[in-house]
């Protein structure tokens, strides 16, 4: 006997199973393309659940260092992609505020020891850390005079002499917008970003934009997802309505055709 193929039976069915990982893709791509104006990165949720993560004493085989840092009073700091570590009897010590923040760069001025992390700039004064100014932390670096700049990934470099005050580098960053003004620089770009930009939407809408282009991508696969599953079911009630009327039918058949067929027989005996 030849098998066949019914196409449309397998398109149905595989779009049903990937409906689930393409709704979760369409709709956690809007929240990453607006995640600064939502704040999602001071938001702390416990998603040890999930099969992907695992638990903090696993995590802690895995550590991938970004930074170290020896302070003058003897203390080791590393800066990881889960936190930041302070090393005791040479064990690492998670630094609780920094859990689970990747960590960029570490520096130490006079006034206390800096950290350049993923959500922003944290400062250690005292034996206490706070976050002195949020943003995406790339780089620290003490100068000459003890102050300690740090860039920011949107705000530029900033700078402070206290740990308590950051004010912007004018003189570096007008520097830097003077270059961007050049009409003769061009940039030159690996064909790796030119791909990443065609999908994130920044070679049409620039970086500032690019969320338009994310949002109509997630907005649409979200649509055909939410109601590709809701034609599959229609379709699904459909067929069991159709089922159940063909059921009654036939259920129904010998019933009607024995009635009369009785009526017969006992209007006209033999």
């Amino acid at each position: 006997m030849k098998a066949s193929f019914d196409s449309r039976k397998w398109h149905i069915w595989v779009s049903l199973v990937l409906a689930l990982p393409i709704l979760i893709v369409s709709v956690t791509a809007i929240f990453i393309a607006h995640n600064q104006s939502l704040g999602l990165r001071d938001v702390t949720v416990a998603a040890n659940w999930l099969p992907g993560y695992r638990t903090e004493r696993a995590a802690m085989t895995a550590v991938e260092p970004r930074a170290v840092l020896r302070t003058t009073a003897g203390t080791d700091y590393v800066g990881a992609n889960g936190g930041l570590y302070r090393i005791v009897e040479g064990r690492l010590i998670m630094e609780r505020v920094l859990a689970g923040v990747p960590v960029r760069a570490l520096a130490e001025a006079p006034w206390g020891v800096v950290v350049a992390a993923r959500n922003g700039i944290w400062v250690e004064q005292g034996g206490n850390w706070r976050r002195v100014l949020k943003g995406d932390g790339w780089n620290a670096a003490l100068r000459a005079d003890g102050a300690v700049a740090v860039v920011l990934k949107d705000d530029g470099i900033m700078v402070s002499a206290d740990g308590q005050r950051w004010v912007a580098d004018m003189p570096v960053m007008a520097a830097v917008a003077a270059a961007a003004m050049d009409a003769g620089a061009v940039e030159a770009i690996t064909l790796n970003k030119l791909v990443m930009d065609l999908h994130t939407g920044k070679a049409f809408f620039g970086k500032a934009w690019e969320w338009i282009w994310i949002d109509l991508v997630g907005l649409a696969m979200t649509l055909l997802s939410l109601t590709g599953v809701y034609m599959w079911w229609r379709g699904e009630r459909r067929k069991a309505e159709m089922a159940r009327k063909l059921n009654i039918a036939a259920g129904s058949a010998p019933a009607a055709a024995s009635g009369p067929n009785a009526l017969a027989s006992r209007s006209h005996p033999a």
